[in-house]
C-alpha cells in the first residue's frame, strides 16, 4: 500500500458518524472486561528503586506567562528535584478514590475514561544527584525504576539521528500502552494513546518553560532500535515521541560505561493481553527502519500552512499563580453552566493552544492542525460556527445560541458537555496534505499535536479559573458542519464549571476524592 493508505484505512474504519459505530475490535473481544482489566500502573518487580524527592514547593514563573511562551530560555542545567517536578507534573498521581472495592488513580494529565496508556523512561546523563542510566518511571510509589547503568544517550542518539540527544543532560522517553485503552474502546483505542500522550507533552513543555528550561520534542527516529534499548515489544508498547531536555551537559571527569539494553522483566499487563491486528498495523505503517530513513523523513516532512505562533499575549486579569498549582487544579470538567464568559477565554485559550509544537517534525511557524469553533455565549462575540485563523475567530455561519448549543451536543456524540460550554473546538488535520508530506508516520503527529493543543487549551482556561474537559467526536460530522475536508482528531469543551473540585495532592499524598 502506498504512504498514508493503511493509516487512511484505519481512520475510516474507527470513526463515528454517519450512523456508524468505530469496530470495536474482532469477534470475540469484550469492552472493559472486568476479568482482563489491565493494571494502571507498569513495574518491573526485579528493579532497584530510587526515590524521587516529593518536597515539590510550587515555583517557576506564573503559569499565564509559561503558557503565553513568554519565559525565556536560559536554565540549561538538569538536577533531581528538576526531573522529579517533570515527571510528577506530567503524568504523576494526584487523586484517588476507591470504586467497588477497586482503587482508581487520577494523575495530572487528562486521559480518556482515566486508562493512562503513557509510560515514561528517563535516559539520564548529566542530571545532578542521579547516576547516568535508563530508569522507568513509577508514578504509583514515585520512584524511579534502574532498568540498566551507563549512559543510554549515544544509543538513543543513533536511534534518532540527532547528536542533541546526546549532548543534552537527561532524555525522556514517552510510550504508549494500547492495551491499556483498547481494553475500553477497542480499536480506536489507538487514538486515544497518542491524544494522551500529546496532554502529558503539554503539561511537561509547560512546566519546563515556567523553569526556562529548553524541552524539544524528537517524533522521528528508529522504532525497532528505540524498543530494544527500552527493552519493549514494538505491540504490547512502541515509543512515541523523545524530548530533549536542557542545554548540552557538562563535562565529567570519567566517561559513563555505555549501559545495555534492559534484561528485566515488567509484571503482566492483564490476565490475558489482547493485541488488536489493526492497531498493530497502523503503528508498524508509521515505523521508520534506519538513521536514514529518519533524517529523510525529517527533510521531507513540511506543511507550508496554515501558520502556528511561537507564543501569545498575557491576559491583563491573570493571576500570578504557578503552573505547577494550575496543574492541582485540572481535573477533567463534568457539568458546566451555561454562562456568558469573557472573551480572553476564548482568544488567549486559543492563542495558547495553537503555539507551535517545539518538535523535529514541526516547522517553525507551522503546524499540521486547523481549528473550527462552536461559539456559544462568548462576550463580545455571536452564537455561531467560526474557522481560528490568523489568531482570531473567523465567522463562518452564524446560528442561535440554542441551536449551535443542539448542534455542540451533537457533534459531541450528544455529550451535555459539548453544548453547555461557552465554546467547544475541534482540532483537526488535512490528511491528504498530512499523508502526502509525512505518510503514514503523519497520523501520528498529527494525533499527538491534537493532544498537546488540547492539553494547553484546557491548562489556559484553569489558569484563568474556568474549567476544560475533552470529548469524543462524531468524526464525519464535524467536517461536514464547518464545511471542511479537514478530519477532527479531538474536541474540547470550555466553559464554566457547576461545581469546585478539590485540588489533586502532592507526590506521595494525593487527594481522596468520591465520583
Amino acid at each position: 500500500m502506498s504512504d498514508g493508505e493503511i493509516s487512511r484505512l484505519y481512520h475510516e474504519a474507527t470513526g463515528f458518524g454517519s450512523g456508524r459505530p468505530p469496530r470495536p475490535g474482532f469477534p470475540g473481544f469484550v469492552p472493559s472486561d472486568p476479568q482482563n482489566r489491565p493494571h494502571p500502573f507498569k513495574r518491573y518487580p526485579g528493579a532497584p528503586v530510587r526515590d524521587l524527592p516529593a518536597d515539590l514547593p510550587p515555583g517557576g514563573a506564573p503559569a499565564v506567562a509559561a503558557l503565553s511562551g513568554r519565559v525565556p530560555a536560559g536554565q540549561t542545567g538538569v538536577d533531581l528535584e528538576f526531573l522529579a517536578r517533570l515527571l510528577f507534573f506530567a503524568t504523576g498521581v494526584t487523586r484517588r478514590t476507591v470504586v467497588q472495592d477497586l482503587d482508581i488513580w487520577f494523575r495530572t494529565a487528562p486521559s480518556a475514561g482515566n486508562r493512562h496508556p503513557v509510560e515514561t523512561y528517563v535516559a539520564a546523563g548529566a542530571v545532578q544527584g542521579l547516576e547516568p542510566g535508563l530508569y522507568h518511571f513509577a508514578p504509583d510509589v514515585f520512584g524511579l525504576e534502574e532498568l540498566s547503568p551507563g549512559d543510554c544517550r549515544p544509543a538513543m542518539a543513533g536511534a534518532a539521528a540527532a547528536s542533541e540527544v546526546a549532548a543534552a543532560p537527561l532524555v525522556l522517553v514517552l510510550t504508549g500502552i494500547p492495551w491499556r485503552t483498547a481494553w475500553k474502546y477497542g480499536e480506536r483505542g489507538w487514538r486515544h494513546v497518542y491524544w494522551d500522550a500529546g496532554t502529558a507533552l503539554a503539561n511537561l513543555l509547560t512546566v519546563a518553560e515556567a523553569y526556562g528550561v529548553r524541552a524539544r520534542v524528537l517524533l522521528g527516529f528508529v522504532d525497532s532500535a528505540l524498543c530494544r534499548r527500552l527493552g519493549i515489544e514494538d505491540t504490547a508498547e512502541f515509543p512515541i515521541a523523545m524530548v530533549v531536555v536542557g542545554g548540552p551537559g557538562e563535562a565529567t571527569e570519567a566517561e559513563a560505561e555505555a549501559c545495555a539494553p534492559p534484561g528485566l522483566a515488567a509484571v503482566p499487563l492483564s490476565p490475558a493481553p489482547l493485541e488488536f491486528p489493526l492497531i498493530s498495523r497502523v503503528q508498524q505503517a508509521g515505523e521508520l527502519a534506519t538513521a536514514e530513513q529518519v533524517t529523510a523523513w525529517r527533510a521531507t516532512a513540511r506543511l507550508g500552512s496554515p501558520t502556528a505562533r511561537d507564543g501569545a499575549e498575557p491576559p491583563a486579569s491573570a493571576s500570578e499563580e504557578p503552573i505547577e498549582s494550575v496543574i492541582l487544579r485540572r481535573g477533567s470538567t463534568r457539568r458546566m453552566r451555561q454562562e456568558v464568559l469573557p472573551a480572553e477565554l476564548l482568544e488567549w485559550g486559543m492563542a495558547v493552544a495553537t503555539r507551535r509544537l517545539p518538535a523535529d517534525a514541526v516547522p517553525a511557524g507551522a503546524t499540521l492542525l486547523s481549528h473550527q469553533l462552536d461559539v456559544h455565549a462568548v462576550q463580545g462575540v455571536e452564537s455561531g460556527l467560526y474557522h481560528w485563523a490568523g489568531g482570531r475567530a473567523e465567522p463562518y455561519r452564524t446560528v442561535p445560541e440554542a441551536a449551535v448549543r443542539r448542534l455542540s451536543r451533537y457533534l459531541c456524540r450528544n455529550q451535555a458537555l459539548g453544548g453547555d460550554s461557552a465554546f467547544t473546538a475541534f482540532m483537526c488535520a488535512d490528511l491528504d496534505r498530512v499523508f502526502e508530506a509525512y505518510g503514514d508516520r503523519g497520523y501520528r503527529v498529527a494525533q499527538l499535536e491534537a493532544g498537546v493543543a488540547a492539553g494547553r487549551l484546557q491548562l489556559a482556561a484553569f489558569a484563568l479559573g474556568y474549567g476544560a474537559t475533552g470529548l469524543t467526536f462524531t468524526d464525519d460530522d464535524v467536517s461536514a458542519a464547518f464545511g471542511s475536508g479537514a478530519a477532527c482528531m479531538l474536541a474540547v469543551s470550555v466553559g464554566s464549571p457547576a461545581y469546585r473540585s478539590r485540588p489533586g495532592g502532592p507526590p506521595g499524598r494525593p487527594t481522596r476524592v468520591r465520583i
